[in-house]
């Protein structure tokens, strides 16, 4: 019987974003916050339309507010801030 999953490339690192280890909500929030950082000085590419960007900002907006002062919400936060700013609005 065939395996339907692909092997894992064993060359192909398998935690790019360092995610493996999270130990609880506030790690996660800090490792999400470091990663956002350094999205920040590398180079953009498009990756939604200006339409898509207006939703998940409103999204992440909203989100933020149901508990402002959470770690992933203050994320949220900041990343609606981004994609507002990106947007011009």
């Amino acid at each position: 019987m065939t395996d339907s999953i692909a092997p894992r490339d064993q060359f192909a690192p398998q935690d790019p974003f360092g995610l493996d280890g999270v130990r609880d909500h506030q790690d996660y929030a800090r490792i999400l916050a470091r990663l956002v950082e350094q999205g920040h000085r590398e180079r953009w590419i498009t990756l939604l339309s200006e339409t898509e960007a207006r939703a998940v900002a409103e999204l992440l907006g909203q989100y933020a507010q149901s508990e402002p002062t959470a770690h992933l919400n203050q994320l949220a936060a900041t990343l609606a801030s981004r994609l507002y700013s990106r947007l011009g609005i």
